[in-house]
């Protein structure tokens, strides 16, 4: 073999090392990607379960709302019916003098 030819097959094989290098790392990066993938994989999975707890408990939230709400409406009116019997109502404001002169005239 001539000196020329083993330097030749010399040059190739160095390149074909430095491919098999190159071609490792490509696959390393290429699982890391993929690993990657499924974190983001699960955090999209978690964040979905996330928005939809979120929305169960908005749901739950508003009808906590509207059930205070009727029930302290409910509470304005009971005391609205006792203002008016106790005389508070429109601005007045009876003294239990007045209240035992209405009893005395009766």
């Amino acid at each position: 073999m001539s000196p020329m030819a083993m330097t030749l097959e010399i040059f190739l094989a160095a390149l074909m090392c430095a491919c098999l290098f190159y071609c490792w790392r490509l696959e390393r990066r290429l699982n890391a990607l993929r690993n990657g993938q499924d974190g983001i994989r699960a955090a999209a999975a978690e964040l979905t379960r996330s928005v939809a707890q979120a929305e169960q408990a908005v749901r739950a939230l508003r009808s906590t709302a509207n059930e205070s709400g009727r029930d302290l409406q409910s509470r304005i009116e009971t005391a609205r019916a006792l203002a008016e019997r106790l005389g508070i109502g429109a601005g007045r404001v009876r003294s239990a003098a007045d209240v035992r002169g209405e009893l005395r005239a009766r």
